[in-house]
């Protein structure tokens, strides 16, 4: 479960916390988060993905997608082994805050 005491994303400083320990995002990374965190319980396509956290313009490999959740889940992991972001087979991904 995510609460305030656990984890807690800056949209201004840009900053990640976990249980009180700074994790260090990448750009990507943390603008991945936090359009999973707006769109929390809802399942988002590797294509709308793109084109909401990626210039809508880019033109580059779904997979894109797949390697910066799996780097992004990395760094996300909780010690319960809680993987927020949960894959949607054949869709995409779904962040839920609760299992």
């Amino acid at each position: 479960m995510i609460d305030s005491k656990t984890f807690i994303l800056d949209p201004i400083s840009r900053k990640l916390f976990i249980s009180g320990k700074y994790i260090y995002l990448r750009n990507k990374e943390f603008s991945l988060l936090e359009y999973f965190m707006k769109n929390m319980g809802r399942v988002l396509s590797r294509t709308l993905i793109l084109e909401e956290v990626w210039d809508r313009n880019i033109l580059c490999p779904t997979n894109t997608v797949d390697v910066h959740v799996s780097s992004l889940r990395k760094k996300i992991k909780l010690p319960e082994d809680t993987d927020f972001i949960k894959t949607v087979p054949c869709v995409g991904y779904i962040f839920e805050k609760n299992y």
